[in-house]
């Protein structure tokens, strides 16, 4: 397996050259387009160096993840990730991938020929709406051959099966496990918000006599508002009830002690008898009434039987 994989090294290297022509830009958004071909010697489709070049994966094989994400984002014109979610959760994709594969210390070869295959499954989701069925079946294909010596279809021999089984892994948790969300994020036009914000400024006053005043003027705030500034109108002061005089009180209590002590019995029998009538009389009237109508009652009843019996 060695000696194959030694030999692979030499043949893709030679193709690394050729795959800048198969980069081309989406005149859409501006993006770069990546385009899988063939190797025309075997057949076999090649991996290796076909997104990322063998400098390219050097350089960035040497970057912290900040800037991997920074250089990815340079690489493939992502300019929106910070307001569109299509850009910002394909840009994580490919950083996560990135990392990860650094992270397992994969050579440049091997970081070229896994992003190709993360890639490949990515875009078969967003440009042809693949069912996931569709793309793990994909995903077997390009893993097909990885350990044998004697495979004329798999042009992944740079892995070993330990390494193949970790791919295998990282494609299931990464992007088949969440496999509708990225479905649905391509196939849904994003809710625009606007967001707006009112702000107060202060201008400066126009240049104008009296104002701005020159600096050779300015006084302390103290003396401009003791002797400069117009000071603020007067109050007006709310009227005051002004409270009674005791003496005027005591008069008013003893004149009405003095009348009361003024009146006779007789008068005070008489002022009785005119408040009882006045009231008895509403009561007489009322009364009165009601025994007319019961009256009317029984009056009527009584004919009724005469006409009865009469009959």
């Amino acid at each position: 397996m060695s000696a194959k994989s030694s030999s692979k090294v030499s043949g893709k290297s030679g193709k690394a050259t050729s795959s800048a022509s198969s980069a081309k830009s989406d005149s859409r958004g501006g993006k770069k387009k990546v385009t899988l071909e063939e190797d025309e010697q075997d057949g076999r489709e090649v991996f290796a160096f076909k997104i990322l070049s063998e400098s390219l994966c050097q350089e960035i094989m040497a970057l912290p993840v900040e800037g991997m994400q920074l250089k990815l984002k340079e690489f493939f014109k992502i300019e929106n990730d910070e307001t569109d979610l299509k850009d910002a959760a394909i840009l994580d994709y490919y950083t996560t991938a990135l990392w990860w594969a650094s992270q397992q210390n994969y050579t440049a070869q091997q970081i070229s020929a896994f992003f190709t295959i993360m890639y490949t499954l990515l875009e078969k989701i967003k440009d042809k709406n693949m069912s996931m069925v569709e793309n793990l079946r994909e995903f077997k294909k390009m893993m097909v051959g990885i350990g044998l010596d004697d495979v004329k279809d798999g042009s992944l021999d740079c892995f070993n099966v330990a390494q193949a089984s970790k791919i295998s892994n990282f494609a299931f948790t990464s992007l088949f496990q969440h496999y509708k969300l990225y479905q649905y994020m391509f196939t849904k036009t994003q809710a625009e918000e606007i967001i707006g914000t009112d702000l107060q400024i202060e201008v400066a006053k126009a240049a104008e006599v009296p104002f701005p005043p020159p600096l050779d003027e300015g006084v302390t705030e103290e003396i401009y508002n003791l002797y400069i500034a117009t000071p603020p109108p007067t109050p007006i002061p709310e009227p005051v009830e002004e409270p009674p005089e005791p003496s005027k009180v005591l008069d008013q209590s003893l004149t009405e002690s003095e009348m009361l002590s003024k009146l006779t019995a007789q008068d005070v029998k008489e002022v009785i008898e005119s408040v009882v009538k006045n009231i008895l009389e509403g009561l007489q009237g009322e009364v009165a009434a009601k025994l007319r109508d019961k009256e009317n009652q029984i009056i009527q009843r009584i004919n009724k039987i005469h006409k009865v019996a009469e009959a």
